[in-house]
């Protein structure tokens, strides 16, 4: 049996602010989540109007689908639980906050995840982690990023990922730090970004332990700082 849970909030008044609180405990759910209007929050179970936690997701071959749509809203998790888990995040508007940690106290693991992330917006800030304890097997991870001046934080645990991400716009900083541990030279994590847009900021680490590590970037940008760090164990280094 499939277990459906389907939230939907629409703001009734321009002043008004919506919240959402999830803790989601269980195998084989369907959540899907709309959320539209300005100065709206999804978070915990154990917050109170005004004051926000963060949300708790288990289990095991499920699906998320976010919308939220408008601006300085925020979606704060403090874990994603559970292998085979599809999720797809559409995120429109400027000044938003998104918190997203995938098992990061290694709870029952997240293996095998295929998530694509859409943004459109500006002055838009992101912080995601995947794997802080044990890493995160298996991830396909697709983002597609339009606006200027977002700022994008992404830790990523996984010798088996890949990492596609196109950021279109002016402004923006990626900070990108990737980790994992291979069981043999043949497992690899790959990133591919695809930049367009002048004076971006982007730092990006790969540091793996018997994993390849594979970048490729493709820009067109002016006025851009781009640093790129790979250590698999030689000596400390940096831009």
């Amino acid at each position: 049996m499939r277990a459906l849970f389907a939230l939907f909030l629409l703001s009734g008044g321009l002043l008004a602010d919506n919240e959402i609180f999830i803790d989601q405990t269980g195998d084989n759910a369907a959540i899907d989540i709309e959320q539209l209007g300005s100065s709206n929050i999804i978070g915990g179970l154990d917050a109170t109007s005004g004051s926000m936690t963060k949300a708790i997701l288990n289990g095991q071959s499920w699906t998320l689908d976010l919308n939220q749509i408008g601006s300085s809203n925020k979606f704060l998790t403090d874990g994603l639980y559970g292998d085979n888990f599809t999720g797809y995040f559409d995120f429109i508007g400027d000044s938003n906050e998104w918190e997203i940690s995938i098992d990061p106290s290694n709870l029952n693991g997240a293996d095998y995840l295929n998530m694509d992330i859409e943004i459109v917006g500006s002055s838009n800030t992101a912080d995601l982690d995947f794997g802080e304890d044990s890493d995160v097997s298996y991830l396909d991870l697709d983002w597609i990023i339009t606006g200027d001046s977002n700022e994008f934080e992404l830790d990523l645990d996984s010798a088996y990922a890949t990492n596609y991400m196109d950021i279109l716009g002016d402004s923006n900083e990626l900070t990108f730090t990737g980790s994992g541990y291979g069981s043999s030279a043949n497992d690899a994590a790959y990133f591919y970004l695809d930049l367009e847009g002048d004076s971006n900021v982007m730092s990006i680490t790969q540091s793996s332990t018997l994993a390849r590590d594979w970048l490729k970037i493709e820009s067109n940008t002016s006025n851009s700082n781009i640093c790129i760090v790979q250590n698999d164990g030689g000596t400390s280094t940096s831009c």
